[in-house]
């Protein structure tokens, strides 16, 4: 364990990160989930379907929380969680315990050590954990060594532009010599309050509920080491180190769809006309709002399947579309339609008129016509396009237009990071 890690090590004994709960079921309950999750997301990881079952599953940086809710949602499956941090670990013994999660196995150790577990994994959830590395790109080779062929791994990685304002705070509070303590943390928080308006952090303070506990405020403004990333380092980080890009966990801050809605329809027109990676990339710049990247990868060189689903295909519909973690119902608040997206009403020509069915994720809202919103709650990774187009709530809509009508809404909709899309069972 090099000093980096070592100082990482001791801020987590002192702040346990992220702030423990001790009810996995209840939180599930009200809505809570871990990006990545295979039980959620094996549309994303392995689009042309999971490599076997059960799977071994690596929670590499668990912290106090991760690998005992990758244990209570993959029963079937081994989770291994490996964490520098033994007070965060204690937790997951806890919460191990209390739902008698016997398929969890829980180690003390630096994640560029995985190998000596002697194992290979077919999943592995690294969030938040490989920017506070001294070399991240050790780091992410370390887990590429122990991924198992076709494996796939979800990663989080701090974005550059939202961050900004964040290291500059961190460069002051470095020169002043603020320590982790409750003096330093109180120190601290009083020097933020004083901050002008105008300051890069402020933008970022607002958006970040989760500054008002103390080992989130210490992990963000007093760690001792971190970096971000932009789009394209992102990609050449993954690249340069073997592994494929294989899609972002939440799409709606990359397309212009969604991330753009505040721009003309000329600007956002042009974005979308972009080569993915490019719009990607301007997307970030022009937005400022990427304070995490949340993606997939594969090993490079195994045919990884390309990011974006083919709805131009002659089988698109053999697709099987489900619904992301956290999409509801919400109260509508206007007719369908009035979000802009692509309609598909019981009478199309009149779908400005029919009641708006809305649906929320992320405080970002839609409102659908009633034969669109049949599609999304039918999206349940169980049944193929092909199976949605005999909806009973499509019935009206012409036969030759149901078809195209379908195909842009579900393509919308992935765009807008509601919907993934396997290619078979996930």
């Amino acid at each position: 364990m090099d000093d980096v890690s070592r100082m990482v090590a001791r801020q987590y004994e002192a702040y346990a990160y992220p702030a423990p709960f001790t009810d996995l079921a209840a939180q599930i309950a009200e809505g809570y989930f871990e990006f990545g999750n295979p039980a959620d997301y094996a549309a994303l990881l392995w689009p042309e379907g999971r490599p076997r079952r059960p799977l071994s599953i690596l929670a590499a940086g668990c912290g106090t929380v991760q690998a005992a809710y990758l244990a209570h949602t993959n029963r079937d499956s081994e989770v291994i969680g490996v964490d520098l941090s033994e007070a965060s670990l204690a937790h997951e013994r806890f919460l191990q315990e209390r739902h008698g999660l016997a398929n969890l196995r829980l180690f003390r150790g630096d994640l560029r050590e995985v190998h000596e577990l002697g194992r290979r994994f077919d999943c592995i959830v690294c969030s938040g954990v490989l920017h506070h590395l001294a070399d991240p790109d050790a780091g992410l080779r370390a887990l590429a060594g122990v991924l198992a062929p076709q494996g796939a791994m979800t990663l989080m990685l701090y974005g550059a532009t939202a961050r900004t304002g964040v290291y500059m705070l961190q460069d002051a509070l470095r020169r002043l010599r603020v320590p982790q303590s409750a003096e330093g943390v109180a120190f601290a928080r009083r020097l933020v309050e004083q901050l002008p308006d105008d300051h890069f952090a402020r933008w970022y303070l607002r958006g970040a509920a989760e500054l008002r506990d103390d080992a989130a405020f210490v992990d963000t403004f007093l760690h001792p080491q971190d970096r971000a990333y932009t789009v394209p380092q992102v990609l050449d980080f993954l690249e340069r180190n073997g592994l494929a890009f294989g899609g972002w966990v939440d799409n709606a801050h990359y397309y212009a769809d969604a991330a753009l809605a505040r721009f003309t329809p000329e600007v956002r027109g042009a974005v979308a006309a972009l080569p993915a990676r490019e719009q990607w990339a301007v997307v970030e710049m022009l937005t400022q709002n990427l304070g995490m990247h949340m993606l997939a990868a594969r090993h490079a060189g195994e045919g990884t399947p390309a990011p974006e689903p083919d709805f131009a295909s002659p089988g698109w519909q053999s697709l099987v579309p489900r619904r992301v973690p956290g999409l509801r119902r919400a109260e509508a608040g206007g007719r369908a339609g009035s979000a802009g997206v692509a309609s598909i009403a019981d009478n199309p020509r009149a779908s400005s008129a029919a009641p708006a069915v809305a649906f929320s994720r992320s405080g970002q809202t839609i409102e659908l016509g009633p034969g669109q919103a049949a599609l999304l709650e039918a999206a349940d990774g169980s049944r193929r396009i092909a199976d949605l187009l005999a909806l009973p709530a499509l019935a009206q809509v012409p036969a030759a237009a149901r078809e195209p009508l379908t195909r842009e809404f579900l393509a919308q909709m992935w765009r807008l990071g509601h919907l993934l899309f396997a290619r078979g069972a996930a």
